[in-house]
């Protein structure tokens, strides 16, 4: 049978110009990738930072009239700012295409230029598999339940949060999920491997772009951009795809020739690969093995981790009734790992700075929103009953709170059962 080549040497003229304006845009958008991570490279992440912070807000501005601040890259992926950047770079690379097209003498199918390419996305995307899938592996993207999440209402939920709860609650599921872009980043290292790479990343990005859209989480932008990339490393094997799933036509092999002419060069590019995949997997796996020993450091958590109910709340000496109205007095405690909140009747919660300190017994709560509102407190625990006596502001406060056991929540006490004669549906 004979091998036939997966990167088309006759393109039309309207496929050299996709190409042309594909490799324009998506060179934009992953640069300065992997620049970033080498010895001195963060410089290169940083010119790149400072260039689009500049040329955002200038076609922000001038295009679509926004004449206010806009909301720098951050936790969100799906800023006002980060669409008109990619509207910018879709823009430049729109340009870029037209004069290369231009200044072009003759019709260039771009063969070898597709082929590097390919290879530059092929990492590009292994790169993002294997940093969220062993993120998702050690069980740091999604942690656990928090005792905040534990006594949330259902219905006070964001759609975001709805989902983060559903990954956190089963460690099988989110390391199932790792593995799974796992396995994509490995195969796409590989030019045996990378059709079948693709298929799996295609489909397990496929998987992520559709739960940020059904739960509004904001990286809508960047996993579809993962996907897109996925399948057009895909786009070389589409008539062999094509002929093996639909059409029941034999697929014919493809060749995979050596990237250079010269051995020294192939030999060169081989030792880097190696050393490109020993630096992710060593890096990613030390990173996320510390990550998650400071998650699950139980030893870590405050003194007084847990939720606490009201028994009693005195002001001055006197026991107060507890009232909707009563802007003071408190319903429930919650003491988790990184933050406190005090919950009053009216339900709304206040979060507090927790310094505790377990030689003097001493608790110290700052409101994070203002540093001047603290609760100076002594703590004495027995069993399940903690007292709080101490000050805020200028009030005496002497309060008595009762520990509740959160390992008793439904969500955290049902477990896992093989057997199950009813739907236990709650």
């Amino acid at each position: 049978m004979t091998k036939t080549t997966s990167f088309p040497d006759n393109q039309n003229f309207i496929q050299t110009l996709f190409f042309r304006l594909f490799f324009c845009y998506y060179i934009l958008y992953a640069f300065p990738f992997p620049l970033e991570y080498i010895p001195f490279g963060h410089y290169f992440g940083m010119w790149t930072y400072d260039f689009w912070k500049w040329l955002v807000p200038i076609v922000a501005e001038n295009i679509f009239h926004i004449d206010k601040e806009l909301t720098l890259p951050n936790g969100s992926g799906d800023t006002t700012f980060n669409y008109i950047q990619v509207f910018t770079q879709l823009l430049i690379a729109i340009l870029a295409t037209t004069i290369w097209t231009l200044s072009s003498n003759k019709r260039k199918t771009h063969s070898k230029l597709y082929i590097y390419l390919i290879v530059y996305l092929r990492y590009y995307l292994a790169f993002y598999m294997l940093s969220y899938g062993s993120s998702k592996l050690f069980v740091n993207q999604f942690s656990s339940l928090s005792l905040f999440d534990l006594i949330t209402p259902y219905g006070d939920s964001s759609p975001m949060g709805l989902m983060w709860n559903f990954m956190e609650y089963s460690d099988s599921y989110t390391i199932f999920s790792g593995v799974s872009e796992i396995i994509g980043g490995l195969l796409l290292m590989f030019r045996r491997t990378t059709k079948l790479g693709a298929l799996v990343t295609f489909g397990v990005m496929l998987n992520v772009f559709m739960m940020n859209l059904s739960y509004d989480i904001p990286v809508k932008l960047f996993s579809s951009h993962l996907m897109i990339i996925a399948l057009f490393i895909l786009s070389p094997h589409l008539k062999s795809l094509t002929n093996f799933f639909i059409l029941n036509k034999p697929a014919m092999p493809v060749s995979i020739d050596k990237y250079f002419v010269k051995r020294k060069l192939n030999i060169a590019g081989l030792i880097f690969k190696t050393i490109f995949i020993l630096f992710l997997l060593i890096t990613f796996t030390t990173n996320q093995i510390r990550r998650h020993n400071i998650n699950r450091d139980i030893a870590s958590y405050p003194e007084l981790y847990g939720i606490y109910t009201i028994n009693s709340f005195s002001k001055n000496g006197k026991e107060i009734i507890p009232l909707a109205t009563d802007s003071l007095h408190w319903k429930k405690m919650v003491v988790d790992k990184y933050s406190t909140a005090i919950i009053k009747l009216d339900d709304s919660k206040e979060y507090y700075k927790n310094e505790t300190d377990t030689t003097s017994r001493n608790l110290k709560l700052t409101l994070y929103r203002d540093s001047l509102s603290v609760y100076n407190l002594k703590y004495q625990k027995s069993d399940s009953i903690l007292n709080l006596e101490g000050t805020y502001l200028q009030d005496t406060l002497k309060i008595e709170l009762t520990k509740k056991d959160h390992t008793q929540f439904r969500l955290l006490k049902r477990g896992f059962n093989w057997i199950n004669e009813y739907p236990y549906n709650r």
